[in-house]
């Protein structure tokens, strides 16, 4: 399963994502059917099978960020980004809730693509996805 994971990293690494003449060849090589090869590709939330945007915002939803208004920091921020169907209206943010982030002592938390926010309010939040958007112009 190692080499399987390190192979999928590589090829959306490379391409952005996973392709469907992507998840052919690699279900060939490692002699899974496609349908195999999806299960695994949709069970981690890494895994992209269209193009993502420039930022990836992930906010935990855990019982421990929830209870620090996690819920909160992710209503705001969508109502900032104007989100429809997971993506900003700029173009510029994919937006995802996930389960954990693993830093669960520091909570409510989020990353931007692989860095993390910590200790986060709506406030805060907003306050540094607005400099990912400035960066961006």
């Amino acid at each position: 399963m190692e080499l399987l994971l390190e192979k999928l990293h590589e090829a959306q690494e490379k391409i952005g994502y996973l392709p469907e003449s992507e998840i052919i060849r690699i279900a060939d090589e490692q002699g899974l059917s496609q349908a195999e090869l999806f299960g695994i590709i949709t069970f981690y939330s890494r895994f992209y099978l269209q193009p993502v945007k420039k930022f990836i915002i992930r906010v935990c939803k855990s019982v421990s960020c929830g209870i620090n208004n996690a819920t909160d920091i992710r209503q705001k921020l969508e109502d900032y980004l104007e989100i429809r169907d997971g993506y900003s209206k700029d173009g510029l943010f994919a937006f995802e809730t996930v389960e954990c982030l693993g830093h669960c002592a520091d909570g409510p938390v989020m990353t931007v693509n692989d860095k993390v926010y910590d200790k986060l309010t709506a406030e805060k939040a907003i306050e540094i996805i607005s400099a990912y958007q400035h960066r961006s112009k």
